[in-house]
């Protein structure tokens, strides 16, 4: 089949599926992953290991260094993965972040979209949370103020359970 062939039948074929309705899904903004990261005072690293990748850690006694940590840590780096159509035009939306232990609120914060410039269908938005490392710390991503009709997925919760002792 020449080139011209297989053109006109990638015409044919795309007229027929506007015309029967079966068009390309609109994208519509989510929070798709939450990812937490060991912050080390003592250096200023950044640790490469997520917190929440499914994986068992061992976060005992971080705050000094014990366990996987092996430098002190009493913070994380929370990062939050958003996808939608474009971060590009004025969406208006923004991102709630609450970090929580127990009844404690270590974090409670609220980030605008429209602050945040991407031409791309993904967005990673930080936080940095301090007064980590004794307990179970309950992380929550909620998109507030967009359409219900443009959002797929608008709250997110993780867990990551810290744990300290003699």
């Amino acid at each position: 089949m020449n080139a011209t062939a297989k053109l006109a039948g990638l015409i044919v074929f795309l007229g027929a599926a506007v015309a029967s309705g079966n068009n390309v899904e609109e994208v519509k903004f989510s929070v798709e992953t939450i990812h937490a990261h060991l912050y080390h005072q003592s250096t200023g690293e950044i640790n490469k290991t997520d917190l929440l990748d499914g994986e068992a850690h061992s976060l005992w006694n971080t705050i000094i260094g014990e366990g996987e940590a092996r430098k002190p840590s009493r913070a994380i780096w929370v990062l939050v993965d958003l996808t939608g159509p474009t971060f590009a035009a004025h969406c208006g939306g923004k991102l709630a972040m609450k970090v929580t232990e127990g009844v404690k609120t270590l974090l409670d914060q609220t980030l605008m979209l429209d602050d945040w410039f991407n031409e791309g269908q993904e967005l990673v938005l930080p936080f940095l949370v301090y007064g980590t490392g004794c307990g179970k710390l309950e992380i929550t991503a909620t998109l507030q103020g967009l359409p219900a009709s443009k959002v797929e997925i608008a709250t997110l919760t993780k867990s990551v359970s810290f744990e300290c002792g003699e």
